[in-house]
């Protein structure tokens, strides 16, 4: 592999990706360049903080909790009783991981 490049972008989440595939579609050698480590600190994996630790998991997470205060709350207003409704935060957790690792794996 050539260690000239045209274009270096630095960063593999929503911005980066996006101009490295820009800058190749425009006939520059573009080399993308990312240092994210996975959670357990065994293999790197694309995505930045954004879809890694922040706005894709964050995200994940108020969709569960606008879900149960609609469930909660909001139904009720068209006669759907559910009563005793509950939040199990393990769940969430893992569904949140397994959204991050679907879009980290491509």
């Amino acid at each position: 592999m050539s260690d000239k490049f045209d274009v270096i972008v630095i960063g593999a989440g929503p911005g980066g990706y996006v101009a490295a595939i820009k800058a190749a579609q425009q006939g520059l050698k573009t080399a993308c360049v990312e240092s994210w480590t996975s959670k357990d600190g065994k293999s790197q994996v694309l995505g930045g903080t954004c879809l890694n630790v922040g706005c894709i998991p964050s995200k994940a997470l108020l969709e569960v909790t606008h879900k149960f205060e609609e469930t909660s709350h909001d139904y009720e207003s068209m006669g759907i009783m559910a009563k005793d409704v509950e939040i199990n935060v393990a769940k969430m957790q893992e569904r949140k991981a397994g959204i991050v690792k679907q879009l980290t794996g491509g």
